[in-house]
C-alpha cells in the first residue's frame, strides 16, 4: 500500500485554512478575555497557536515538495501583491517568538501585566498576518491574470 503525496493545491488550502482558523481563534480568545472568561481565553489562544504551528508544517512541506509559486500579475496587481507580501513576511517572522513569549508569560511566569502589554501589540500583528495570508493566497491562486 503506497500513500500518494498531497497535491500542491491540497497543501496550499490546508496551510491557508490553518492560518485563517488561527486568526478566528485569536478573535474568539480576545472576546473571551474581554468577558473575563480566562479558561476559555487560554483554550482559544492555545488553539490559535496550534493552528499556526500546523500552518507552518503544511507551508514548509508544500515549499519543500513544490517550491514557490511565482506571482503572475503585472503592473498595479504586482505592486499590491508586494505591498501585502513584504510586511506579511516580516511580521510573520515576529509572530512565532511573540506568541511563545506570551504563552511563557501567562503559563509559566503568570505575569499577566506584562502578558497584557505584549498582547496588545501581538494580537493585531498576528491578525494582520492571518488576513494578509488569505489575501496572498487569493492573489496567487484565486485571481486569473
Amino acid at each position: 500500500m503506497s500513500l500518494e503525496p498531497l497535491s500542491l493545491e491540497a497543501l496550499t488550502l490546508l496551510s491557508t485554512s490553518c492560518i485563517v482558523a488561527s486568526g478566528a481563534a485569536l478573535l474568539v480568545g480576545w472576546v473571551f478575555i474581554r468577558r473575563h472568561r480566562i479558561t476559555a481565553h487560554r483554550s482559544s489562544m492555545l488553539t490559535a497557536t496550534g493552528l499556526a504551528g500546523l500552518f507552518l508544517v503544511f507551508y514548509v512541506t508544500r515549499w519543500a515538495m513544490y517550491g514557490s509559486k511565482p506571482f503572475e500579475g503585472t503592473g498595479g496587481w504586482r505592486v499590491l501583491y508586494l505591498a501585502i507580501l513584504l510586511p506579511h513576511i516580516l511580521l510573520a517572522m515576529a509572530v512565532g517568538p511573540l506568541a511563545l513569549y506570551l504563552i511563557w508569560l501567562a503559563l509559566r511566569r503568570q505575569d499577566f501585566q506584562r502578558h497584557r502589554r505584549w498582547a496588545r501589540w501581538t494580537l493585531p500583528i498576528w491578525l494582520f498576518v492571518a488576513v494578509s495570508g488569505w489575501a496572498i493566497y487569493y492573489l496567487l491562486y484565486g485571481m486569473k491574470f
